[in-house]
């Protein structure tokens, strides 16, 4: 049965701070002469200052053990922190004990702690790095500079061929356990990407992707789902522009205008690309650099992801070779529903006010 204990009244909590702090009584003894009381309250009573003008409290005699990490080890574990970035990209607060060689110094929760207090948590890897002040001055005068043109909806639904990007997509030879393994996190604070203009999180070396040359347009879904093999660059790009354009452009919105939307990669506008586009008679709509929330096909490429993960669960598809992997991307881009992609490309309005009112930032695309 718990014993339950009385309030200590006023009286009381200042015979104990007499007898404790003036006679010199032992607080083992207190719990003797006041059995009505718990120990826990007694020694704080007994602990507490006579009178106002009287400093003493001998709760804060006591200074605790001494610090196991110097103000030098906390530095060497947020240094560790910037070097696992460039080597691994995410990692845990082991392995930031082992390159801060701290390994039989302190435990992993002291390690932690330092963390914490510096303002980092164990949060989900970002995607994209931070945006320079050039970044959110090109952002923030390419929005302006269309919604001064009014180019409102009908621009971005009808006069808009295809957008168009590339996405690697990682092959695993095992789908089905890949996608019940956590997401991948990192060390780092709230507001802090990886680095600036980063697009990666990190080194992930022995990894196979398949990669693909996408194009999206409104009412028509994918009108170009082109793979290649290796990184992309002008040749490449060439290839696909000669190929497979002039049917992406007669299957799209606006067979006749041949414009599309692409970003500032190098590879889609360098000069041979460029006169690839000439040859077909595409004019090129860019957007700013790093401005993924103002390309509508990312958002495509992120529902198509967890289409793939939720596909390896249910069907459960626990071995699947490179060429099965490929075409069943392939077939799920093709198979997207046209309806979840008039919706991306028609929030264009949304996200260039949304970029105004947020003065160049990211939004929530």
């Amino acid at each position: 049965m718990v014993r339950k204990y009385q309030q200590v009244t006023t009286r009381h909590s200042a015979e104990m701070a007499a007898l404790h702090q003036n006679a010199g009584v032992k607080t083992k003894r207190l719990c003797e002469l006041f059995p009505q009381y718990s120990r826990r309250n007694i020694y704080r009573h007994a602990s507490r200052p006579i009178a106002e003008d009287c400093p003493l409290d001998l709760r804060k005699k006591n200074s605790g053990r001494p610090p196991k990490l110097t103000e030098k080890d906390k530095r060497n574990i947020l240094r560790a922190v910037q070097k696992l970035r460039v080597s691994c990209g995410y990692f845990t607060s082991g392995k930031i004990k082992v390159e801060a060689n701290l390994s039989n110094k302190v435990s992993n929760r002291t390690i932690r702690r330092v963390l914490n207090n510096a303002g980092y948590k164990y949060l989900r890897s970002r995607k994209k790095g931070l945006l320079k002040a050039s970044d959110l001055k090109n952002r923030l005068k390419f929005c302006r500079m269309i919604k001064k043109k009014k180019l409102g909806k009908t621009f971005w639904t009808e006069g808009i061929s295809f957008y168009l990007d590339g996405k690697g997509y990682e092959f695993k030879t095992n789908p089905n356990d890949e996608a019940r393994a956590p997401k991948a996190c990192q060390w780092r604070r709230k507001s802090e990407g990886l680095e600036f203009g980063l697009t990666a999180k990190g080194k992930k070396e022995g990894a196979v992707n398949r990669n693909f040359m996408v194009g999206i347009s409104y009412n028509k879904g994918v009108v170009l789902c082109e793979e290649y093999f290796g990184a992309i660059n002008g040749k490449k790009m060439v290839r696909i522009v000669d190929e497979h354009f002039p049917q992406a452009f007669e299957n799209s919105i606006d067979p006749k205008g041949k414009r599309f939307l692409t970003d500032n990669c190098p590879r889609q506008t360098c000069k041979v690309a460029m006169a690839a586009y000439d040859r077909v008679n595409a004019k090129v709509f860019r957007i700013p650099p790093r401005s993924p929330d103002l390309n509508p096909i990312e958002n495509f490429f992120h529902l198509v992801t967890n289409k793939l993960k939720e596909d390896a669960l249910q069907q459960n598809i626990t071995h699947e070779t490179k060429l099965q992997f490929s075409e069943r991307v392939i077939r799920t881009m093709k198979d997207f529903p046209v309806e979840k992609i008039n919706n991306l490309i028609g929030s264009m309005d949304k996200r260039i006010e949304m970029v105004i009112k947020a003065k160049g930032k990211r939004i929530r695309y």
